[in-house]
């Protein structure tokens, strides 16, 4: 008999064979199934993933995969803001913008530098405070690096690691936050309050003469700067006290080389105020020619650097217009810039006694000193300091004194007509009133 076993094995063997081969197909097909799945969730990323923008740049960040239903977010809408992957840059600081479509999200890392590269913001720049108020600014870093608040005046206003500021009493303090490649500040502007204003000092002119405890007189000719005619001198001729007046003549005679004399009285060393109201009862001389004026100057220091504040000048040849001025160091008359104000009226100036009057009053507009110009008790000008503590746009923070005087021709007086002079020239002063208010 002849035996099968070794052909049932081949056969048992090719079935094992097959029933294999359809195994693993179905394995891999499995596999391919599952991937395929696996595939079909969607994936995203973005294109850049990282941003650095200036404050008002716009740029719009590409999607990569899925860009169906994508969902867009940023961390801080103060520093950026997307709309449809368009990115808009605010403010100085760090956001992140998000990128969501289903289960999938992509992220974009955006700086957002100062419009001049700056990395490091504080806001608001300036804030007004009462004593015992705090305030909270806000504050971006854009890069994270280690930083410090100090304030320049911390008697005024102290300021917390975290930009909590307190104010302690009236004042301005410069608030800043610094790093060690850039630095930021906010002006920090504490309100005072004013009692009434009190009459400190004045000049009645009751005497028989000028009290030189608290007037000098400037001499000499030369122009003064402004092309005047005139030789100012100490006589009685030309300055004196008398029937309750401060009287300041003006006289068409030769002396020193100059056609006309005059006077000028200061107090520029002998009685000098730093704000106040300065008042002073006037009528000034008419005619073609004239130029009388009532003003201060700053104690210290040459002209312009120490400051002018012209309460008013009045020229005989427009005898209805009032003009006040002020000139710095950045703005005055030299350079043609000054700051200066006109008011004309329906009489003329000459024609009776006016009080003129300035009120200078410290910190008073937003921590901001204020100039103001009258006319017998109405206002007709006002001018305030456009740069805190900065002497080249206001020098007016210091000790004035009080200047009076009559000039003759010059930038201001124009042509002179001589036969004004077949009558008196003179400016009377009745007085001259300083008052001052004290802090509440």
């Amino acid at each position: 008999m002849v035996s099968n076993q070794p052909y049932c094995n081949i056969n048992l063997f090719l079935i094992l064979m097959s029933n294999l081969r359809i195994f693993s197909f179905l394995s891999l097909l499995t596999a391919c199934v599952l991937l395929v799945s696996c595939g079909n969730e969607p994936t995203l990323s973005l294109n850049p993933v990282l941003l650095q923008l200036k404050v008002g740049d716009i740029q719009t960040i590409g999607t990569v995969g899925s860009t169906a239903n994508v969902e867009w977010v940023s961390s801080d809408e103060e520093v950026a803001t997307v709309y449809y992957g368009v990115v808009t840059a605010k403010s100085i600081g760090s956001a992140v913008i998000t990128a969501k479509s289903g289960k999938a999200s992509a992220n974009c890392q955006v700086y957002v530098l100062g419009t001049d590269g700056a990395s490091l913001r504080v806001s608001p720049p300036l804030v007004n405070m009462k004593a015992g108020e705090t305030y909270q600014l806000r504050y971006g870093n854009t890069y994270n690096l280690p930083m410090t608040w100090s304030s320049s005046a911390p008697e005024i206003a102290t300021v917390s690691s975290e930009g909590l500021v307190s104010a302690l009493k009236p004042g301005n303090a410069v608030i800043t936050l610094a790093t060690d490649k850039e630095s930021v500040e906010a002006q920090i502007c504490v309100e005072h309050t004013w009692g009434e204003y009190a009459l400190v000092w004045s000049d009645e002119f009751d005497g028989s003469a000028l009290d030189e405890s608290v007037w000098g007189y400037n001499t000499g000719g030369g122009g003064w700067g402004n092309n005047e005619l005139q030789y100012y001198t100490s006589r009685t001729q030309n300055v004196r006290v008398e029937d309750g007046y401060l009287k300041i003549e003006a006289k068409k005679e030769d002396y020193d080389n100059r056609h006309y004399t005059s006077g000028r009285i200061l107090s520029r060393d002998k009685k000098t105020f730093t704000y106040g109201r300065f008042e002073a009862r006037i009528k000034f001389p008419g005619g073609q020619g004239t130029w009388p004026a009532f003003w201060m100057m700053g104690n210290k220091g040459s002209w312009p650097a120490c400051g002018e504040i012209d309460i008013i000048e009045h020229v005989g040849s427009i005898p209805n217009r009032a003009s006040f001025a002020l000139h710095t160091p950045q703005k005055n008359g030299t350079k043609g810039n000054n700051w200066a104000k006109t008011t004309f009226f329906d009489y003329s100036l000459a024609d009776d006694f006016h009080v003129y009057a300035v009120e200078w009053a410290q910190e008073e507009k937003s921590g901001k000193d204020v100039i103001r110009f009258f006319v017998d008790g109405v206002q007709y000008a006002e001018q305030w300091e456009t740069e805190i503590d900065n002497a080249q746009v206001w020098p007016f923070n210091k000790e004035h004194f009080i200047i009076l005087n009559l000039a003759i021709g010059g930038n201001m007086g124009g042509q002179v007509d001589d036969t004004i002079f077949d009558s008196e020239r003179i400016m009377y002063v009745d007085w001259v009133r300083v008052y001052q208010r004290q802090e509440k």
